[in-house]
């Protein structure tokens, strides 16, 4: 049996995060769902760290020159850099 999920619009997800959540981890944060996230979470103070693939792309030097934004590299072939890039983060935000 195929499971689903019901997702809620936009405009019933909460104002703003949690005051727990100090830092999010936003995989493909170079690309348009990603880069949309990190953008949210920076304008609402969340420190956000930018998961990309390749940390020396225009995109992921850009990212890093935001304030509140950490730029690492993983890839999601290799567990140990995806552990090592989400190390230290409150959240996730994962595109596939």
């Amino acid at each position: 049996p195929v499971k689903t999920f019901k997702v809620l619009p936009l405009k019933y997800a909460p104002s703003s995060p949690p005051s727990v959540l100090s830092c999010v981890g936003v995989l493909g944060a170079t690309g348009q769902q990603g880069g949309a996230v990190l953008q949210a979470l920076v304008a609402k103070g969340v420190s956000v760290v930018a998961i990309t693939r390749n940390p020396s792309s225009e995109k992921a030097k850009a990212l890093a020159g935001l304030s509140k934004v950490e730029v690492r590299q993983a890839d999601l072939d290799d567990q140990k850099s995806l552990e090592a890039a989400f190390s230290g983060c409150d959240g996730a935000f994962v595109v596939a």
